[in-house]
């Protein structure tokens, strides 16, 4: 017999109880504890996907969240928190209804009364189509802000940033002590001939420098290019061709398990614009070229700025790059309205207070970085740094030490924990949420960190860095499942279509615009081919994530779907498990990359004629996994194990030492279609039909 849909109430409430008196002892149980009782509860083998494991009516306080005082603030009735059974629509369903409908009404109040952002200029209008085109929307017409005002504008004595290096010292940061620190820095890159309108890059790990220079770029009107300080060389000099920064911030070298790895010497071979470097733990550890100086002597060219410079939410603040199925990273111009969308977001499903301590392991150089920042600090909050890996025992310390009350992760990292029982001396019950994204995770995993903290939920976050926060998430209105989404997010909504292009439970997303948030433009490669290209065409009766109307027209627009690439699959709970991409993109190590990119370098190896890479996601969920199609010039060695090693080190060299080289296959071709397409597709689903039949 099939797994019931839902848990029966007398179920939820043995779970409950089962919770309270099995699972709050110290020391924590095994996990088998855990395991046991769900199958006493449950009647039936723990087997993906799992029941929820907690609760909002019976293990939270739902009542003291964001999202619940919005349901009071617009008058949703909120008559149960329980699954939608038939005769009982869920309330936050109908506010995402309600979000959908009237887009301009739900942004309004979120800037206006949830946010309160400070307009030196309110905006005449809040959305408009002066290009009759839904893909170019006008937000917050004629509006003059500067998002670190927002971000900065909190009780000066509150604790802003916190740095706790290797060696156990802890650096502090109350609002006023930041702002000073902004102000400092936004004053020395004036002095270096940085205006309105230009670039810097930044390269380095996110430590309070690294903080210093993004918000005070900002604050001055500069736009931030940040890159990631795990990329190979020729991979950070590629960007770096893209924006044309005027000035580069890099760190010397990283520190990893007490081994210097150079970050600075990687770019040796290539033409650098001007560079400031800044030294690691350590003191310098490489030699300064050419129009090299120091981080002092950059800080000894400025006092400070007191005013920032104001301008249109659609200004650009910074670049990221996110690798879609071009050979060429895309070039993503982040906005104040980005910020918007990040801050939005952590306030709905992160729900962000000001007495909380946020820690995410993430670098400014992924989307995650910054909207850390705008998140944490845009609420008032506090953000905490740890300077070493975030792998070890010494960063699960770090988040008891500190008394850490939202962690975010990567599922990666997770399984790095479990595997190494890093968090075995780590006390975690003062966490009261954790937040996943970057790549699908496994529910086992989410599962045991979850029980780690005595059962606290985790809020399964899914976006894009095109988008600057989610589109679909976990919220503390609902019952919290491992690995699964329990609702699309507010002011967004998607359709999942199957290869016909017809709405279906599985399948390709395809998110339904407007939003404040989504991209509008690329500096290297055309927008309207990307995401809007050959899209598939709205039909009459279509419905969105929450069952709302999807309309041909909106307003006097015609409504088009912007392809995102996602792959995902509806339970019939209701809630929504990840497929990995439906593209040729996937995410290795919470990294974003195509295949192209993966392609491009393999086929440099000697003794290589064509490869094809593809992701896989394991059968019981989680990150996905990378397999080399390759065909051989003659006379090759067909051996998967001899050519394993050679393409893992060229990936981790070339591309990121982040990728993992998870299997090798030698073919005699690759499938191709009648343009000579490689079918990738293709190739995915034989792999997995072979791994079955193992």
């Amino acid at each position: 017999m099939p797994q019931p849909a839902f848990p029966t109430p007398l179920q939820i409430e043995k779970w409950y109880e089962g919770w309270k008196s099995d699972l709050l002892p110290s020391p924590p149980k095994p996990f088998s504890e855990p395991v046991r009782l769900y199958e006493e509860t449950f009647q039936t083998k723990p087997v993906p996907p799992f029941y929820p494991l907690w609760y909002p009516d019976r293990m939270g306080n739902f009542r003291q969240t964001h999202l619940y005082e919005v349901l009071l603030e617009l008058q949703f009735p909120v008559e149960s928190l329980s699954f939608e059974e038939k005769g009982h629509t869920h309330p936050y369903t109908r506010l995402h209804r309600w979000s959908v409908e009237h887009r301009a009404d739900f942004w309004a109040y979120v800037i206006q009364e949830r946010l309160k952002v400070p307009f030196v200029q309110p905006p005449a209008r809040i959305l408009s189509f002066p290009s009759a085109d839904i893909a170019r929307p006008m937000w917050l017409e004629g509006a003059s802000c500067n998002i670190v005002e927002m971000l900065l504008r909190h009780p000066a004595s509150s604790l802003a940033l916190l740095y706790e290096k290797e060696n156990g010292e802890v650096l502090r940061w109350t609002y006023e002590e930041l702002r000073k620190e902004v102000q400092q820095v936004a004053a020395s890159l004036r002095a270096w001939g940085l205006h309105l309108g230009s670039r810097i890059a930044i390269c380095m790990p996110l430590r309070p420098e690294a903080v210093f220079l993004y918000l005070a770029a900002l604050y001055l009107g500069v736009s931030a290019v940040t890159i990631p300080d795990s990329l190979s060389g020729e991979e950070i000099a590629t960007r770096l061709r893209i924006a044309e920064p005027q000035l580069l911030f890099i760190q010397d070298g990283l520190y990893r398990e007490e081994k210097f790895l150079p970050l600075y010497d990687r770019l040796q071979a290539y033409k650098l614009p001007s560079t400031v470097v800044l030294a690691g733990r350590e003191g310098y550890q490489a030699r300064l070229r050419n129009n090299a100086i120091t981080w002092d002597v950059f800080l000894s060219h400025g006092s400070s700025i007191e005013a920032p410079v104001f301008g249109p939410p659609d200004r650009e603040i910074g670049l990221l790059f996110s690798s879609g199925t071009t050979a060429e990273p895309k070039a993503i111009p982040w906005t104040s309205l980005t910020a918007l969308k990040a801050m939005a977001d952590a306030h709905f499903y992160q729900d962000v207070h000001a007495s909380d301590m946020l820690v995410w392991p993430t670098n400014l150089g992924w989307m995650m970085g910054p909207w850390l920042l705008f998140a944490g600090l845009g609420h008032g909050a506090a953000v905490a740094l740890y300077e070493g890996p975030p792998t070890g025992a010494g960063f699960c310390q770090f988040v008891e030490r500190q008394g850490v009350t939202i962690l975010g992760v990567v599922p990666s990292l997770v399984r790095r924990w479990i595997e190494t029982d890093a968090w075995k001396e780590a006390d975690w019950s003062h966490i009261r949420l954790f937040s996943s994204t970057g790549e699908a995770s496994n529910p086992w995993h989410m599962w045991q960190l979850m029980a780690k903290a005595g059962y606290k939920p985790i809020i399964e976050y899914c976006g894009g860095t095109e988008i600057g926060g989610g589109y679909i998430t976990s919220t503390l209105l609902h019952p919290n499942a491992p690995s699964q989404f329990s609702a699309p997010a507010l002011g967004l909504d998607f359709v999942i279509l199957d290869e016909p292009h017809t709405p279906a439970s599985e399948g390709e997303l395809f998110l339904v615009p407007p939003s404040i948030g989504l991209s509008q433009t690329l500096l290297n490669a055309d927008h309207e081919k990307v995401y809007y290209h050959d899209t598939p065409a709205v039909q009459e009766g279509w419905e969105g994530a929450s069952g709302a109307h999807i309309p041909l027209w909106y307003g006097d627009v015609a409504m088009r779907l912007r392809r995102h690439g996602d792959y995902m699959r509806r339970l019939e709970s209701g809630y929504w498990v990840s497929g990995g991409r439906a593209d040729d993109a996937m995410n290795l190590g919470g990294i974003k990359v195509s295949a192209a990119d993966i392609e491009r370098v393999v086929a440099q190896i000697p003794g290589i004629s064509e490869a094809a890479a593809i992701a896989v996601s394991p059968p019981e969920g989680g990150p996905e996994q990378l397999v080399l199609y390759l065909v051989l010039e003659a006379g090759q060695p067909n051996i998967p194990a001899h050519w394993h090693p050679i393409l893992a080190q060229v990936i981790r060299e070339r591309l990121s030492p982040l990728f993992h080289l998870y299997a090798v296959q030698i073919v005699p071709e690759l499938p191709r279609t009648a343009s000579n397409k490689v079918m990738r597709r293709l190739l995915r689903s034989t792999y997995l039909q072979a791994q079955q039949q193992r």
